[in-house]
């Protein structure tokens, strides 16, 4: 790996990457050191924490597998509402903070593939015990009693999809007592949140559970843009957020070893569509710096001129959980739910509000799923048993939606028509070398005859020229030299020279005052229906992927965990699991074609629809053991096999003769969980996986087509990694924390085209993942008044862009593109000694640091010269107020 393009920050960033390596390492032979020299019981000082990730609740510290549980204390202490709010805390995983509806999960950095319905996520999400798809998985942490997240292949007791782990949101449940609270939060950007809840008895054995959250805040950068088809419709600010959610719970305690629970969910998102902050000299132009376009993206204005942009979900959901108990030893649980959503995502993608230089897309989604799952469970006192079927019914239905204007087109054709004179010029040149005869004295090397012809004009010796210059040179030359290159055939005097060279005689003026006349002759005489005139501007172009899903799956297992002594046990599971797929695809006619009459689509050509099926299935299973060295000491090591069902491309038609096998994972898991001098609680995980078919979303412009799209490669990987999480109670009522992973991937790739038509080989790529830590520090001060306390995090990560390779030259130009991030939040709260009173200060990004989201936007960067980024909101502040019954 070459650190030729910034050695000091280089250097530095692989300095650092050894100091990490060499914390694992050490914080591992400590733990092992100080459990060999004391064989004496220490404090437990989390036996309250519990997690569910063996199907049952057990302490986190006693558990065989890695699992990481993020509280509902440090949700609410960190400000917490959404699953990129608490990523930080939990090493080896990712939220992406994208779009809420397109959003997905990494875990071990493998991160789930495009927006395509008809491929499926790598890491499962589980809300309430129901497993939720893609487009449901973003849900606001409403009344949430804990976040749970399982690292390595889950599917044994998780099944559908969960290869790469599990991230379980757990609720909280109905219960007798009563309680409720309301809390506002105001901050800056005019955030507004408001959330409540309530609990109760309704009636003997019957109780009631309600929570609301709704959260609005303004955007960050001032969306200028106001086309004529966006009259009448909500222009939004870069940034706004407006998402609403509510749940209704209602438990009844049928008997001492019966409970029935319904619960009704309500989602409703409506908001601004992800930004695209243009970096083309045809975006915005900042009056503070006089230089056409825009090459600093933190400004307070920019032009999306998308046609009814926004970012939308209508989602609600039903669910029935009802738990039985047989006996001592025998209990089971069923869970049945319904869920439907709609989405819409209309976006910007070209940052600027230049009509000729127009695209927008729009991932449109109608689906439901039905998920059943019946589980039985046995508990005696050395085997424990977990056992169950899965079934789950998922229909979708995905309209994805490229738009242009007529004026983008006309500049589309614009660039053929170039290319067309080009051509004609090229033959030009040839034919002059041909009669000087150069080529022959270049004994055939067109190069060469023109570099002697280039030498010759300039009265240099052809050896100056030769190797220098090359026929297509000078091909660029004389057509630059032509003046026949068109920007957009509708400007009059560049069209008129282009007639005037194909031998119709036309003025400036006479193209003008005949409106489409010309465009019309040419047409005729082209035989192309695609040149048309200005008449036809402002318009729209649609060219759109339709596609429909029937997905079933079913499942069985059952999983063994016996318990050999007081310390030593094993467990031992296998699944069955069974994918049926049914897809269609269809591309739609462009709708221009009612206006005029010939013309097709340009993107894409249409495919009347047609579809495809498959079936795939998989036993994967796990092994392992765990050892209970001291009541607060625990070593285990685990091998799980995972596996995510194969599918189709939405945006691939080629995916129904070649649909995606399916990724399978084996995963070698070595842990210790531990507390140290009765303060310092240490969990290590070191692994080894192996993915097999990973399916990668690309963008990817094939030959033939005119516009790059996401797209699926497949691509194997090995990974080697550690994860450490610590937590370190300083004093009474202060800890210290830090979590941190390292990993190393081997990655082998098929060939593929990337966002600007170029073809990328096959190859094998070694790498390292970015330095990235969180430090968390909370404090319950003992102030004589109530309880007041303090919350910090900071959290670092590696800019890893100074080693991509392929970049466009002027991203050196783009501030903070390089940056590590750094981010430093903090929250003090003061609540009064009945716990009836809570107030709050918070502030997130205290630092102010800006920073570039994600990758350089390309999809429009070849074809339109109109990349653009996103950028994150800067520092936040706010004041909380919590009254609680």
């Amino acid at each position: 790996m070459s650190y030729t393009n910034i050695p000091g920050k280089s250097c530095a960033r692989f300095r650092k990457k050894l100091i990490a390596q060499t914390v694992a390492m050490s914080l591992a032979a400590t733990s092992f050191a100080s459990t060999a020299a004391s064989d004496q019981p220490e404090e437990d000082i989390s036996d309250v924490i519990v997690v569910t990730a063996q199907k049952r609740v057990q302490n986190v510290m006693k558990v065989p597998v890695t699992v990481d549980s993020v509280s509902s204390d440090t949700i609410e202490e960190s400000s917490s509402i959404l699953l990129q709010d608490i990523d930080k805390f939990i090493p080896g995983f990712d939220f992406s903070e994208g779009t809420m509806t397109q959003a997905g999960v990494t875990i071990r950095g493998i991160s789930s593939p495009n927006i395509s319905v008809g491929l499926d996520p790598s890491s499962a999400t589980f809300f309430d015990d129901v497993y939720m798809p893609r487009a449901a998985q973003n849900v606001l942490f409403s009344d949430m009693q804990r976040i749970e997240v399982l690292k390595g292949p889950q599917g044994t007791l998780f099944g559908k999809n969960a290869a790469m782990g599990v991230v379980n949101m757990i609720p909280n449940a109905p219960q007798e007592d009563f309680e409720g609270f309301i809390k506002g939060t105001l901050g800056t950007d005019n955030l507004v949140r408001i959330e409540g809840m309530i609990n109760f008895e309704l009636m003997e054995d019957v109780y009631f559970r309600a929570n609301f959250l709704s959260n609005e805040q303004d955007g960050f950068v001032d969306n200028v843009a106001r086309p004529e088809w966006n009259e009448g419709t909500k222009i939004w600010q870069l940034g706004a957020e407006n998402h609403d959610a509510a749940r209704v719970s209602i438990k009844w305690q049928v008997s001492d070893r019966t409970d029935a629970t319904f619960s009704f969910d309500w989602d409703d998102l409506e908001q601004a569509p992800p930004m695209a902050i243009g970096l083309s000299p045809y975006a915005w132009e900042n009056p503070n710096d006089g230089v056409p376009g825009n090459i600093d993206p933190f400004v307070s204005k920019a032009e999306n001129d998308v046609r009814h942009g926004v970012e939308g979900r209508d989602m609600t959901a039903y669910t029935f959980k009802l738990n039985h108990e047989f006996d001592q030893y025998w209990s089971m649980k069923l869970v049945s739910s319904y869920r439907e959503w709609q989405t819409v995502n209309r976006q910007d993608e070209d940052g600027t509000a230049n009509i000729t230089r127009y695209l927008d897309t729009s991932n449109n989604e109608e689906s439901d799923i039905f998920y059943n799952e019946l589980q039985i469970n046995y508990s005696g006192d050395k085997l424990n048993y977990v056992g169950g079927v899965t079934y789950s019914k998922e229909d979708v239905w995905q309209e994805s939606e490229i738009n242009v204007t007529t004026d983008t087109v006309a500049r589309l054709v614009t660039q053929d028509l170039n290319g067309q004179v080009k051509q004609v010029v090229g033959g030009e040149v040839l034919s002059g070398l041909q009669q000087a005869g150069l080529i022959d004295m270049a004994m055939g090397d067109v190069d060469t005859a023109a570099a002697i012809y280039a030498c010759s004009l300039q009265g240099l010796d052809p050896s100056n020229c030769i190797g220098q210059v090359t026929f297509n040179d000078v091909v660029d030359q004389a057509y630059a030299d032509s003046g026949l290159e068109m920007d957009h055939l509708w400007n009059a005097d560049e069209w008129a020279n282009v007639l005037s060279a194909f031998g119709m005689d036309a003025s400036a003026g006479f193209v003008a005052a005949t409106g489409d006349l010309t465009y019309d002759l040419a047409a005729q005489m082209f035989n192309e229906p695609l040149i048309f005139g200005p008449s036809f501007s402002g318009m729209f172009w649609s060219e759109n992927f339709v596609n429909t899903g029937d997905f079933t799956s079913y499942g069985i297992y059952s999983d063994f965990d016996y318990q050999f002594t007081d310390k030593w046990n094993a467990f031992f599971g296998l699944r069955y699991t069974r994918d049926d797929k049914e897809f269609s695809w269809e591309i739609t006619e462009t709708q221009f074609a009612e206006e005029r009459p010939g013309v097709s689509n340009i993107l894409f050509p249409a495919v009347p629809r047609f579809s495809a099926e498959e079936s795939w299935n998989e036993l994967t299973g796990r092994i392992g053991t765990g050892y209970q060295i001291t009541d607060d000491h625990m070593v285990f090591v685990s091998y799980a096999t995972g596996y995510k069902a194969g599918g189709y491309d939405s945006l691939n038609i080629s995916s129904a003769t070649q649909p995606f096998e399916p990724e399978e994972v084996k995963n070698l898991e070595f842990g210790y969980k531990g507390v140290l001098a009765d303060s310092l609680t240490t969990t290590l995980a070191f692994y080894h996986t192996i993915l097999d078919g990973r399916q990668r979303s690309i963008e990817s412009k094939p030959p033939g087509q005119n516009q790059a799209l996401p797209t699926v490669v497949n691509e194997d990987l090995e990974l080697n990694g550690v994860e450490i999480t610590l937590k370190w109670e300083i004093i009474d009522g202060m800890t210290f924390g830090a979590v941190t992973d390292y990993r190393e991937t081997d990655q082998e790739s098929e060939a593929f085209y990337n966002a600007v038509g170029d073809l990328i080989d096959a190859q094998t790529i070694s790498g390292e993942s970015s330095v990235n830590y969180t430090l968390t520090y909370d404090w319950l001060m003992d102030i004589g008044l109530g309880d007041t306390r303090l919350h910090i995090d900071y959290v670092f990560t590696e800019n890893t862009r100074v080693f991509d390779v392929g970049q466009p030259a002027f991203v050196e130009n783009i501030p903070n593109y390089y940056d590590d991030r750094q981010d430093l939040n903090a929250r003090i709260s003061w609540a009064s000694d009945d716990d009836n009173w809570e107030l709050a200060v918070w502030g997130k990004n205290l630092l102010d640091n800006r920073y570039v989201e994600g990758s350089l936007g390309g999809r429009t960067a070849g074809v339109l010269g109109t990349p653009y980024v996103t950028i994150n909101r800067g520092l936040e502040a706010g004041v909380e107020v919590k009254y609680g019954f």
